[in-house]
């Protein structure tokens, strides 16, 4: 079994069950301190449309967050979840934008990660 995540008629993600639930978790939570829509929309309980403004917004919010801090704790917990949300925009036609070597290096990182569709 496994997680289906699309924008409109293309899956951008199709992750493992255990995967998919624990970036869901972690998607809402973030969202939820940050006080923003995740821009997720359960479908059913394995399968979520992404509905993409309110998933990019949410997604810029981590991102300058994580690069705001300074806290290696925050910013690694931030990651998990930021990683995986880059390739998703990426998939989706929506990459973002590195404005510095580090934020470089995430993108990169990140789009290296072994993401099935």
């Amino acid at each position: 079994m496994s997680y289906v995540f699309d924008v409109g008629d293309d899956t951008v993600w199709s992750p493992a069950l255990q995967i998919g639930d624990l970036y869901v978790r972690f998607l809402r939570e973030i969202a939820e301190m940050l006080n923003l829509p995740t821009g997720l929309i359960e479908i059913a309980s394995d399968m979520y449309e992404i509905e993409l403004d309110s998933y990019e917004t949410l997604v810029k919010a981590i991102f300058e967050m994580n690069f705001s801090s300074g806290h290696p704790v925050l910013r690694g917990l931030l990651e998990a979840v930021l990683a995986p949300s880059v390739v998703v925009l990426d998939r989706a036609g929506r990459p973002l934008t590195a404005t510095s070597p580090e934020q470089l290096d995430l993108i990169t990182r990140a789009q290296a990660l072994s993401m099935p569709q």
